[in-house]
């Protein structure tokens, strides 16, 4: 034989009613919520250590939209940047030409890194971006491609233009025009030689999604505990 005290049986359901309907969503919300972030940090850390980064905000790009609502059946958390080009760096990507020229990949001269530091680490500078960039669209003289391209610089030091299109043979882009009327000199700020560019996979979201989901059961474990203490179903 054994004795029932009724008033322990009541209080252990609400204990329990109450952990299924309040605080059973909040601890799977936490688990959704802390897994994020911690892909989160994986990816940023990965990011640094992995990839050439030309300003502050690839790294900072990559956000988390968490899980907000306590209806465990729409839970749910977001990791990613906002940054276009990180989808092209995680799934690899081909950029074509859009108009009569190739691709425009700037050079490492126009983040004033000298004309040839390879890979380039920033961005061009203000006056050598492209969409700043205004080129006098003037119908050249000249029997030769060589002829064609000294009086297009001869023309561009002379009217004090800054910028010159220059078709080299193999290779041709935008050229920054220095040293005056007398000595005019070129450096090449954007390359348009390429038709096409293809961007490698460098996956940066996959590692980061796989190891915190790997952490997911400690997660979840700590969140029940928590909430278990909080309902003092753990005295």
């Amino acid at each position: 034989m054994f004795g029932v005290n009724n008033s322990d049986i009541r209080e252990l359901e609400r204990d329990l009613k109450t952990f299924a309907s309040r605080a059973y969503p909040y601890a799977t919300r936490k688990t959704i919520n802390d897994a994020a972030f911690q892909a989160q940090r994986i990816a940023r850390t990965d990011v640094r250590n992995d990839m050439v980064l030309r300003n502050r905000f690839t790294v900072q790009s990559i956000q988390v939209d968490q899980a907000r609502t306590l209806a465990v059946s729409r839970q749910a958390a977001t990791v990613g940047s906002i940054a276009d080009y990180m989808e092209d760096q995680e799934f690899g990507a081909t950029k074509t030409k859009t108009g009569k020229e190739g691709v425009a990949i700037a050079t490492s001269y126009s983040a004033g890194q000298g004309q040839n530091a390879e890979p380039r680490t920033r961005l061009p500078r203000k006056p050598n971006k492209l969409a700043n960039i205004q080129l006098r669209n003037k119908r050249r003289q000249g029997s030769s491609r060589k002829q064609r391209n000294l009086i297009a610089i001869k023309q561009a030091a002379e009217g004090g233009h800054k910028f010159v299109f220059l078709d080299l043979g193999r290779r041709k882009g935008i050229f920054r025009v220095t040293g005056g009327k007398r000595n005019p000199k070129i450096r090449m700020v954007h390359d348009l030689t390429r038709q096409s560019v293809v961007i490698p996979k460098n996956p940066w979201l996959k590692p980061a999604f796989d190891e915190a989901a790997r952490m997911v059961p400690a997660f979840y474990a700590d969140a029940l505990r928590f909430q278990a203490r909080r309902n003092g179903l753990f005295r």
